[in-house]
């Protein structure tokens, strides 16, 4: 093993490989505060998505009914608030464990790990993965050299800011779109989902 191995990165790998990641919800749950701000906030939008799919859909055998549909476009607001919170906890991480990292060897893998997670999104060949295994090496990471009063916390309440609302009501209107297309496959039909700029003038009455 070469000298800057330290044993705080051999540390760091024993660790891995113990223990188990669980699911995103699981880690990152949406509270029932949590859940009561978000219908107050987006509860409007998926009824008004909800009842545009329908009536697009009213000659094409379309079972479900408003609220089915509108219920699920609030999980899908509940999915989008667990997901938010682990990027903001991801994210923290990171800042913190670069600024008391004080290992090469460790400065090295927090560079890499960095890297994912800012090309996740990528699509292609290229495309790069920040998953199970990256999130919990970074914990283990910021467990060994991030004093523990500065350290994230999984438990953080969801902050309902302009970010968050943005990729909300993108994740929304993702499910409207694919409910939508699983009703027909006649684009016609299936071209009226609720855009973007819908959701925005709709949500801007609410502040936001």
């Amino acid at each position: 093993m070469s000298s800057w191995q330290s044993t705080c990165g051999v540390k760091v790998f024993k660790n891995l490989e113990r223990g188990s990641m669980n699911s995103i919800f699981e880690m990152f749950p949406v509270t029932e505060t949590e859940y009561s701000e978000l219908d107050a906030k987006f509860g409007n939008l998926a009824h008004y998505a909800a009842w545009q799919l329908v009536k697009k859909n009213l000659n094409n055998n379309y079972t479900d009914d408003v609220d089915d549909i509108s219920q699920e476009l609030r999980l899908s607001m509940i999915r989008a608030g667990s997901y938010y919170k682990r990027q903001v906890y991801i994210e923290s991480c990171l800042r913190q464990a670069k600024d008391h990292v004080e290992d090469d060897f460790l400065s090295v893998i927090l560079e890499a790990l960095e890297d994912l997670w800012i090309n996740r999104t990528r699509h292609g060949a290229n495309r790069q993965k920040f998953g199970p295994f990256q999130e919990r090496l970074l914990d283990i990471i910021v467990k060994e050299i991030v004093p523990f009063e500065l350290r994230p916390s999984k438990k953080r309440k969801l902050n309902i800011d302009t970010k968050f609302t943005t990729y909300c009501k993108a994740i929304a209107w993702n499910t409207q779109k694919s409910m939508g297309k699983k009703i027909t496959k006649e684009k016609s039909i299936r071209s009226g989902q609720v855009s973007l700029s819908e959701f925005s003038y709709l949500g801007a009455g609410d502040g936001l």
